[in-house]
């Protein structure tokens, strides 16, 4: 009951609401409640309601693993480096915190090699961004908690339902995130140069056979409001989480390029022109898979931190 009063309070979010939700959550900590630990590592990853910190993240988890915690055990041992002691089938104390201590952080954050698929608009493709057991975790946390994904109306921004886009998703807010898709995220950052505020929420895209997003452009209009106060989406990032499927490639018609890549690997580009206008030549689609079923972990970027 206590997390879940939590929970309520992070929703309304509120300075003085979050602030409650912490001290709840570090109670249940304290009384062995492992969605307490849980949910207070994904608070001191994401910097809310605390100073940002990965390592007390990190504590949190162990402990939220140590109590029992799912969700816990589950992101541990799909970011562990050591695949052989994430894949054994262990539950003592000291198990967990040798599957923490394979959580290499500096892993996250590391260069990637980038492949430059098209020089402008800059288009950049990068082989084994994440590992496929981050990417399963990511799948199996947004299976079952999807709905029909949205799209801006032209001049507008204002998000609604469009015939172009007839695909689902899950918007991972802070209370369907987790530390492994803010590690993610962080890489995500880390690997355009920017601070981590600077993404918009993340989405997790679903496609079954024949939905799609039609042709469109990601770059807002740059007469709204939004885009003064909140900048404007200067790059957009996805993350393959399965190739279990056929067809389903992102298609950029004006660049005579498509592309699909494997589970973990990642693509990214740019949505403006050199002088920071939009550049229509992004013009892309996320086309239908034809068998199986797409997977993509969906991050917009913008050229401000948002608050």
């Amino acid at each position: 009951m206590t997390v879940a009063r939590a929970v309520d309070l992070l929703k309304a979010g509120a300075a003085a609401d979050v602030a409650e939700a912490v001290s709840l959550l570090a109670n249940a900590a304290r009384s062995g409640d492992p969605e307490g630990s849980n949910r207070l590592a994904t608070l001191a990853a994401a910097g809310i309601g605390m100073r940002k910190s990965w390592s007390r993240a990190m504590a949190h988890l162990f402990s939220a693993a140590l109590a029992g915690s799912a969700s816990a055990r589950g992101q541990l041992r799909a970011m562990a480096s050591d695949r052989r002691l994430a894949e054994a089938n262990d539950s003592a104390p000291n198990y967990w915190r040798a599957l923490s201590a394979h959580v290499n952080l500096e892993d996250w954050i590391r260069p990637c090699e980038k492949r430059v698929l098209n020089a402008s608009p800059r288009t950049v493709a990068i082989e084994a961004f994440i590992l496929r057991p981050v990417c399963d975790w990511i799948i199996s946390c947004a299976a079952g908690r999807l709905q029909p994904a949205l799209t801006y109306a032209e001049g507008s921004a204002t998000a609604v339902r469009s015939e172009g886009r007839n695909n689902s998703a899950l918007e991972l807010g802070l209370i369907d995130c987790d530390v492994a898709a803010l590690l993610l995220r962080q890489r995500i950052a880390a690997t355009i140069g920017v601070p981590a505020g600077a993404l918009e929420t993340s989405q997790v895209l679903h496609y079954a056979v024949g939905e799609q997003f039609a042709r469109h452009y990601d770059y807002l209009d740059p007469s709204l409001p939004e885009v003064a106060e909140r900048g404007q989406r200067i790059v957009t990032f996805l993350v393959y989480l399965n190739d279990a499927f056929d067809g389903g490639e992102t298609d950029f018609p004006h660049l005579r390029l498509r592309h699909r890549g494997k589970t973990g690997d990642a693509l990214y580009f740019g949505n403006l022109a050199a002088d920071g206008a939009p550049d229509p030549r992004t013009l892309h689609a996320g086309l239908a898979p034809t068998s199986g079923e797409k997977w993509v972990f969906s991050q917009w970027i913008r050229n401000q931190a948002i608050v």
